[in-house]
């Protein structure tokens, strides 16, 4: 079950210390997305610990507070999933920041969460088809299984090949206006 909390409430809430700023989940997430035969595709990653395909990305470490941790976040991130260094092949652009409250599977309760979510763009200035280029990180990942998914696969919660998808991807999609369900 999903919870959207809006964010001035949150913020209230946080304020009022009725959940402090320190127990608040707070993670970067990477929309890396193609059109593919009429249809939009998204980059998505396997994560072993959860059994399922989640956007790349993780959580804000303390030591990236200030005032662009999850910039920070999203950067490192993507090095240590893709093993893309990003000095002159990346551009980020924050989309938007969603705050809500969802279930924890780790830890079997409902936490706040404070995500931050940047639109990716690989290769900027290299004349080549863009497309080309986007479909070929899936090959990058030193670490895990990259897949683009569909967004009939993540509405259903499941790719064709019958991996799950995680419910954060859909959700936060949801609250982008990417998907409907």
């Amino acid at each position: 079950m999903l919870l959207n909390i809006e964010f001035p409430l949150f913020n209230l809430l946080e304020k009022f210390r009725l959940f402090p700023r320190r127990s608040t989940t707070r993670a970067a997430f990477a929309l890396i997305a193609i059109d593919h035969e009429g249809e939009r595709q998204y980059l998505l990653q396997w994560n072993p610990k959860w059994h399922c395909y989640n956007f790349i990305g993780g959580k804000v470490q303390v030591d990236e507070d200030g005032e662009n941790e999850f910039e920070g976040a999203i950067r490192r991130e993507i090095k240590e999933e893709m093993g893309v260094d990003l000095e002159r092949v990346m551009v980020e652009q924050e989309i938007k920041q969603i705050r809500l409250w969802q279930f924890s599977e780790r830890e079997k309760r409902m936490k706040p969460y404070h995500f931050s979510i940047f639109a990716i763009q690989f290769f900027p200035d290299l004349p080549v088809d863009r497309q080309t280029v986007t479909r070929s990180l899936r090959w990058l990942s030193s670490k895990q299984e990259n897949a683009y998914v569909s967004q009939r696969e993540i509405s259903g919660l499941q790719t064709d090949s019958g991996k799950p998808v995680s419910k954060t991807v859909r959700r936060i999609l949801v609250e982008l206006g990417e998907i409907s369900v």
